[in-house]
Parts: structure tokens; sequence; C-alpha cells
């Protein structure tokens, strides 16, 4: 266990991500990485990006959505988990808090950011093999369970 009085505190981030459920097909979305992004390329990932100053979170994560997909209809379920995150070394400059939310848009229409260079709407399922990402795993498995508790609410 690390002794935390002795650590310096320092700043860190909230980021933001959405696992984004396509109304109708039950498919969600998965970006795929550009090579040239700075941090886990050629990964699959779902929507997601830094909480800027003055912004609270659902206005991240609109604006995260609309840069990242182009799309700017998206109705906001529920946050489904809350995880201490390092984009990367853990230092004091990459710790974070993200807050994942459950989403659902209509639109079939993607306009990927240079952060991507590829998407697909796929099966939870499908989604938990393509991949290899364990926080992004986590999500899908409660999105998966949120959705699944959701369907059996309004039965």
């Amino acid at each position: 266990m690390v002794n935390t009085m002795s650590l310096k505190e320092g700043k860190f981030s909230i980021g933001i991500g959405a696992i984004i459920e396509h109304t109708g097909s039950g498919k969600i979305l998965l970006l795929h990485r550009a090579p040239a992004v700075d941090f886990e390329s050629n990964k699959w990932d779902d929507v997601g990006g830094r909480m800027h100053q003055f912004e609270n979170p659902e206005e991240t994560l609109r604006r995260e959505i609309e840069e990242e997909t182009g799309i700017s209809e998206i109705r906001v379920i529920k946050p489904i988990d809350v995880s201490h995150y390092f984009r990367g070394t853990k230092n004091a400059e990459n710790e974070m808090i993200v807050i994942t939310y459950w989403c659902m848009t209509a639109s079939n229409e993607i306009k990927l950011s240079e952060e991507h260079n590829e998407y697909r709407w796929v099966l939870p399922e499908e989604a938990l093999q393509l991949t290899e990402d364990l926080q992004l795993k986590r999500n899908i498995k409660r999105f998966i369970e949120e959705r699944s508790i959701n369907l059996s609410l309004s039965r």
C-alpha cells in the first residue's frame, strides 16, 4: 500500500466515456484509434475524452460524442461506471477519474475525427471480443447488465 502522506499532490483530470447504443438494433459503437494518435493507437475504443474546466460532465459527453463521431442527436440514459484511471504511466499528470455513460442514438451517420480511422456498430458480445482494453470490457459488461435491468423493468 502506498503511503499517500508522502506523495506530492498534483493535478488530475476527469474523463468522460460513452457506450452508445443504436436505437432498434441494440448494437453499440466502437471506434478504432488511428495509428498516429499519442495513446493506445490501433485499438478499439469507445467515445471519450477529457472534461474542460467549467464544463459539466454531460456537456463534455455531448461535445466529445459530436467531435469524435459527428452525432449531435444523442439521448443520455445514465452513468454506468465511475473509475480511477492512468492515461499512461502512473504519475500525477496522467491520473484521472472517468465517468462512463450509456447513451442512445438513432443516427447511422458517423463522421470520424482524426483520432480514429474506423468504426463499427457491433453487438455488445462482439465488442467484448474486439477490444483488448480491460476497462472498456468492464464498461461493456456493465452496459449489458444495465440494459437487461432496464428491459425487465419496462415489461
